[in-house]
Parts: structure tokens; sequence; C-alpha cells
């Protein structure tokens, strides 16, 4: 054998081959394994998906059979005893069906290049349009919210899978997708492009309650669609993608967005020339939008059932993910069946109360809404409205205003201004004036046990359309002193140490920024307890518990009773008195008391109890509102306690009542210049809240008919009802207190305060009682005239006293000076009066010689 090195570099070269050769096989052999598998995959998983829509495609029937006509079920709303008492835009409602030969070739256009740009171009389905938005998907980190689905998907969705509101999983969406696309395919080979696009425009929701350019242009315009401009038509192609956000009366400024963008897209498509852009982009189209609220439809003409649908609007889109166009077509045209909350009875009398002229003691005035639009000889137009009108007058009378005694003097001042402003070839090109009567009010009935809304009226006068201003959800006022108990009181007793007996000196004084803080009424009481402030609606005392407790703890309780409002800004002492940036809802405030009503449970505030669909299933499900404890129990009774006693010999008198023996309690409230009359009250039944004033914010001469109103409304209410009080929770205990300390009183002392006895039983969350005794009245003698312990010379008086009287205060008369106490006065002469300056506090007693437990107090000489 041949053992040379030569041959062994040989064989070793031949050994590292063949191992070199084995793994590039395996190597090889894995990688064809692989595509096998993966060809393999991918064709099962193409032969399922094949036979999976061929599946689904063999359930459609024959597309020549397809109905793609606007049409729908009628929705049913019914009280909480079961009677009908509304539909909702069943079919054709709030549609006026055109045809294509009417419809401007601007707004075809328009929808087309905002809603499916290749629609002329495409078969029914558009795959750019397709891998657009799943490739912006996957680059937004796979949330796919661009849709992708072709003008005649969307009408084949809208009219003929008409229950694709109902799909409750993904895969529900996706099997309705497929089938989608191959009817989309399948109509375009049978149908017309303009047939399709007619029925689309025809069937389109375009928000308030308007479905088809038809209804929008009315509603919008107050014209024809066949009239609308190019810039009109932008604007009505802008509602479509989301009919709220891009509402051109709420909006504006987000449709005018939307519509910049519609006509972008019609001059890049070659629809316009640039000319035709630049004019239409130059036009201010929202200063000539008629706002009118025309009643277009025979759908709900209540305040209360408007709320409804925006509540059932609202939890199809956050409990089941729909869109609001999705939401919109469903309750407008899905057949739902909607139970709602109202008591009927009980909102007869609502609506009966807020519209009795004879409760506003012959206040009311006219006010009105009012569009102009001129077109000049020259051709240009002019809009005017009430607030250029209030403008021109108030320019040289700035004390003008739009309210008059009736309609007949509102028209001739109208035409007063018209003959102003008008000149010689001005021709009207539109006009609308709705008038209202002033002062206006809403009113809220919640049973506090369930949440459930009652009964809500949003306005007084005749209301004759759907979605007009309702003023209990609609709008924010300011809530004057009934937010006291709700920022302020509800966190003090609850979570800030503070009882209602606790005191602060009701004086002149400021706030924090060194703003003057006064009583509604210029007079001050002194040392004052909570109850008393509640009572009597003390704005400096509530101020100054508010400045005790830190503006955070009101703040965060007043939104955890339901203030939905709130801003960061209004963390301040004006939170106390209602002084917020945004104001409150009616609704909200009504929720607010409820919860306080409801032994401190919060129960958001609801209007029906279950929807169900055209099937029969239960879509929508409110019956258990689950309450969130917000007050302890305690709490909640110790503010009732004191709101009794606001109806008994408080601020609310007016609104008391005596029914059947049930209990009544509540809070007052007025804004600044009266511009604003509030009431917020409850019985163990029902909690209710009035709001009274002005829709421009004038003052008002007169303010207790928001109290007059809210009497005869409950007292109503609670006719048949049994007797029934606040019942009182475990943990409350009472003690003998003083009025002036809020501690325990002292006999001979507190009961001898020269305007009478100071001495009352409160109640007391138990702990939370006194253990020392009054520290604010002290018995012995003092100069009249230095306030200081007296000399033999002095013009003393001996009696009873308080010490810290403020200047200023009904304490003043009768006060010793808190700096100086224990000091004889250094004025006049003689020998020293015997005094100990010793005062309260203490826990420890001592009798005198009567038996009377007085704390520390010696009593040396007195009366």
């Amino acid at each position: 054998m041949n053992y040379g090195k030569e041959n062994a570099a040989k064989q070793s070269a031949q050994l590292s081959g063949r191992k070199k050769r084995k793994r590039h096989s395996a190597g090889l052999a894995i990688i064809r394994i692989s595509l096998i598998c993966i060809v393999s995959v991918v064709v099962a998983g193409g032969i399922f998906a094949y036979l999976y829509a061929k599946n689904l495609i063999d359930q459609l029937p024959d597309v020549s059979t397809i109905d793609i006509s606007p049409t729908g079920y009628m929705s049913t709303v019914y009280d909480s005893d079961g009677n009908e008492i509304e539909t909702l835009a069943s079919t054709g409602a709030n549609r006026t069906y055109v045809t294509l030969d009417n419809i401007p070739i601007d707004l075809q256009h328009a929808f087309v290049a905002i809603e499916d740009a290749r629609f002329y171009e495409h078969n029914g389905i558009d795959p750019q349009g397709i891998i657009r938005a799943a490739m912006q998907g996957i680059l937004d980190g796979f949330h796919f919210s661009q849709g992708a689905s072709t003008i005649t998907q969307q009408l084949l969705k809208n009219n003929y899978f008409t229950t694709w509101t109902s799909e409750r999983t993904k895969l529900d969406s996706i099997n309705r997708k497929i089938q989608e696309q191959y009817l989309a395919v399948q109509l375009e080979k049978i149908v017309s492009k303009d047939v399709i696009l007619e029925n689309y425009l025809n069937s389109i929701n375009l928000g308030q309650n308007t479905l088809g350019v038809e209804a929008a242009a009315e509603r919008y315009f107050n014209k024809s669609v066949s009239d609308l401009t190019l810039s009109e038509c932008a604007v009505i192609a802008g509602i479509t993608q989301n009919p709220t956000k891009y509402n051109p009366i709420s909006h504006p400024e987000e449709n005018a967005t939307r519509r910049k963008k519609v006509l972008k897209n019609m001059l890049d498509q070659g629809y316009i020339t640039e000319s035709e852009y630049e004019t239409a982009l130059a036009d201010d189209v929202y200063d000539r939008i008629q706002v009118l609220n025309t009643e277009i439809s025979s759908s709900s003409t209540s305040y209360f059932v408007d709320a409804l649908t925006d509540e059932v609007i609202e939890d199809l889109q956050t409990r089941l993910g729909y869109t609001e166009t999705e939401a919109y077509s469903l309750l407008y045209s899905g057949g739902l069946s909607i139970y709602s909350t109202q008591d009927t009875s009980i909102q007869n009398i609502v609506e009966e109360e807020i519209n009795n002229t004879d409760n506003y003691k012959g206040i009311e005035k006219y006010s009105f809404s009012y569009r102009l639009t001129i077109t000049k000889s020259d051709g240009t137009t002019a809009n005017y409205s009430d607030t250029t009108m209030l403008s021109y007058y108030q320019s040289s009378n700035s004390s003008y205003t739009l309210e008059f005694d009736s309609e007949e003097e509102a028209a001739a001042a109208i035409e007063e201004y018209k003959a102003a402003i008008m000149e010689d070839g001005d021709e009207i090109a539109g006009e609308s004036v709705t008038y209202t009567l002033q002062p206006q009010a809403a009113m809220t009935i919640i049973d506090q046990y369930t949440g459930q809304v009652v009964a809500m009226v949003g306005g007084r006068g005749d209301k004759t359309a759907a979605k007009t201003l309702n003023r209990a959800t609609g709008i924010t006022r300011q809530p004057g002193s009934t937010f006291k108990v709700i920022a302020c009181y509800a966190a003090a007793l609850d979570a800030g140490g503070m009882t209602l007996a606790s005191v602060e000196n009701d004086m002149p004084t400021t706030y924090a920024d060194g703003t003057s803080l006064k009583n509604y009424n210029n007079t001050y009481l002194g040392w004052t307890n909570i109850r008393t402030a509640i009572t009597n609606s003390i704005n400096v005392v509530t101020v100054e518990v508010m400045g005790d407790i830190g503006t955070s703890l009101g703040f965060q309780y007043a939104k955890d009773l339901g203030i939905t409002t709130l801003t960061d800004g209004d963390n301040n002492q004006a939170l106390a008195l209602g002084g917020i940036t945004n104001g409150v809802t009616n609704v909200d405030l009504t929720s607010a008391y409820a919860t306080i009503a409801n032994g401190g449970e919060y129960n958001s505030p609801i209007f029906y109890t279950t929807v169900v669909d055209h099937q029969g299933n239960i879509i929508l499900d409110n019956r258990d509102n689950t309450s969130t404890r917000v007050l302890k129990e305690t709490t909640a009774w110790l503010l009732t306690s004191a709101m009794e006693d606001v109806m008994t010999s408080g601020t609310g008198t007016a609104a008391n009542f005596d029914v059947n023996g049930i209990a009544v309690a509540g809070k007052s409230g007025t804004t600044t210049k009266n511009r604003d009359t509030v009431f917020a009250g409850f019985t163990p039944y029902y909690t209710g809240v009035i709001w009274g004033g002005f829709d421009d914010n004038t003052p008002q001469s007169y303010t207790t008919y928001s109290k007059v109103i809210w009497k005869a409304v409950m007292s109503r209410i609670h006719e048949n009802l049994s007797a029934k009080d606040f019942t009182m929770p475990d943990g409350i205990v009472t003690a003998q207190v003083c009025k002036k300390s809020g501690k325990l009183a002292i006999g001979g002392v507190c009961d001898c305060d020269p305007r009478g006895s100071m001495v009352y039983t409160e109640y007391f969350e138990e702990g939370t009682e006194p253990t020392e005794y009054c520290d604010k009245h002290y018995l012995g003698t003092v100069c009249t005239q230095s306030h200081m312990f007296a000399n033999s010379e002095c013009p003393a008086y001996s009696g009873v006293f308080i010490v810290g009287a403020a200047a200023g205060t009904a304490d003043e008369a009768y006060g010793v000076d808190a700096a100086t106490f224990g000091t004889y006065c250094p004025y006049h002469g003689g020998y020293q009066m015997p005094n100990t300056g010793v005062i309260g506090g203490s826990s420890s007693t001592t009798s005198d010689s009567s038996g009377g437990s007085e704390g520390t107090i010696q009593i040396i000489g007195g009366e």
C-alpha cells in the first residue's frame, strides 16, 4: 500500500468532498420538502377558500331577482307600558326619490370622486382600492380602518344585505363581503352604471335624519337637488362618510375640510376645471345654508324620542361596532322595536306644565332665528341673519335685544331691518324665520333607583320636527347654586372630614385670587354651619368649605356624580358655586341628584330597556344598568336631610308640596343677573331638575317660575302614590350641638345667646359626632366699644358673647375679638371686671352650680 503524503492528502480530500455533497444534498432535500409543503398548503388553502366561497355563493339567489331600490322596515318606539309612541322613518320616510336626469352631473361626479374614483371603470369591485386599503392597514399596525367598497357594493349592502346590522363576528362580516363582491360583479353585468348610481344616490344616509340626495338638498339648502350648485354638491357629497362629523349645520368647519377634498378629487379626476374649482372653493356656502329644521318626515316629534334615538345610535356604535352610517341605516330602516323607559303619563304632565303660560307670570317674550340671502344688482350674493341684525342695531343702541312682546312686533322689526340693508336692484333669494317663545325651559325626570329617564322636555312651544334643539341634552348652561351640593358639600361630608354641624365664618370676603365674594342677598350670618348654608344657599360658607377640603376633591366628586362637561380649568373655588367653563346639561344634573336620592349610587341615565331587531333578537339590553357607589349611604342621607330644610324653611319653599305625606328634598339655583334659574329636587320616588332661561342669555326679571313648574309637575306625578319617607340608613346618630360652633352645646351659654337658643339636634355619621364643647360662645362682661374684657368704667354688657365675630356680620354686635380675647379694654379706667378668659373646646366637662354641663368655662360675674 502507498502510505505517502500525497496519497493521504488525496484520500482526505475525497472523504471531505463526499461529506460536502451529502450536506448539500440534504439541504436541497429540505428545501424541496419545504417548497412542496408550502405549495401543498397554498393549494389546499386555495381549494378550501374556493369551496368555502362557492358554498357562500351557492346560497345567493339569481342576481336578476335582486331588488336594489331603496327599501326598509319601520322602526317602532314603545313606552314603559308597551304602548306605541313613535315610528321612525318607515320605507321612504325622509326620502324623496329622484331620477338620475334630475340629479346634477356635478353631484353625481362629486360622489364618484370621493367614494369610488374608478366607478366607471371597474366591474363591481376595485382591486386597486382593496390593495390600497390593505397596505394602509398594515402600515397602521394592522388596524384596517380604510374601506375599499365600491358604490355598487355599498348599494347592495344597504338595500339587499339588510341583515348585516345583525352581524356578531368578524367571520359574519367576511362571509357577507364575499357574497357582496360576487353579487357586485354579477349585478354590473346586467345593470347599467346609471341605474346603480341612481339607486345609490337615493339610498344613502346624509345626516339630519335624511335619506337620499333630494331630502338632503331640501334639508340643508331649502331647494330641490336639481338646483344645487357645484359648491353645494360638494357639501352634500362630503357628508356621507360620517354624517355627524361632517354635518354642515353643526360642524361646518369639518364639512368644509371634506368639501375641499371632494372638489380637489373632482379636479384631479377631470370632472371640473381649475376655474370651476377656484370659484366653488371661494363660495361662502355655509352662510347660505338655511338652518330651518324643516319638517321633512313624520318621525320623532318628541324631545324624549330625540334623546332616545341619539342613545341608540351611540350604543350601536360603541357596543356593537357599527359605523355611524350603519347605525342610522339600522335605526331608520331596520324594523327595530325599541322599548323605551318613558312613562307617558309623566311625560304628558311635564309637557303640559312646561307649556302652561300661567306658570311664567306674564314674562313671555318672542325671539327668532332669521336667515336672509340677497342677490345684489351685480349678481353677487349677501347673507344676513339674526346675528347680523343684532349687531346692526347694537352699533347705535347697546341695550337692543331681539326679544319682543309678540310675533307681530318681531316681524315688524325684521321688515324694518330689511328696509335698512336692501338697496335698489336687490332681490331676495331666500328668507326664513322661526319664532321661539322665551324664556325657554327644559326638564328631566329620572327613576333614581334604575337610572331610567321617565320623562324629558327640551323646550317650550310647538315642536313640529325631529331633532330640533333639545335643551335637556343638547345645550349646557350654568347650574348656579344647585352645584353647591354636587361639587362641594357631597365631598365635604363624604371625604372632607366635615359634618352638617361644621361651621365657617360667613362674612364679606374674597376668593383666593382677590375677587370679591358676596352672598346673593348681601347679608352675612357670622359663624354658620353647613346645614344652614345649604338651607339658605350661602355663597361664602360654600367657598370656605371648598377651600378647606381642597378644590381637587370637589372636582373629582362632581365628575364621579356624572357631570361630563368639566374641564381641568374648572378645578378652582368658583366650581363650588357652579361657575364652570362649559356649564352642565340638564340630564347630567338630574343624574347627579338622582345619585343622592339613590343613597349614593350612580346610575347612568338610560332611555330604553331593550332594542329588538326585525327577527326578534335582542341586540341592545339596558335592563341591567349596573350602579356605582359614589357616596356613602350615610352621606347621601345627610345631604337629603339638609335639602329637606331647603324645602320647608329655605330657598326652596316655593317648590315645596305636601301630597300624601311624601317627603321632598331639593336645591335652588340662579346665575349672574338671573340669566338661568334652576331647581333640582327629589322624593323617594323620582328625581327632577328644571332649567329656565332665554336662549341668548338675556337677564330675567322673574326666576321663581322654575320652582312653580317643578312643584306643579312633581305634585301631579305623586298624586296617586302612597306616603313615603327617606329611609335613614344604619350608622346615623344624633347629638345636641351649638349652631355657632358645631360642637357640643354648653348649658346656660349656647342656649342663652342674645338672639335665642343656638342649641339644636343634628344628625351625624357615627364616629363623626363632636366630642369637644362650644368654643364660639363666651359668658362674661365685655366693653361694648372695644369688644374686650370690661373694666369697671367701661360701657359694658354682661351676658353671652361670640368669639371671633366678624365685622359686617350678624355676630358683630355680640362679638369678642378672638385676637384680643383675654385682654382688658385699654380705653376705659377702673378695676378689671371678673373674667376668666377661658372658653370651650375641651372634651372634659365641669358642672356649674345649676348642674348644667359647661365644658371648661368658669363663669365669674355675668348676669
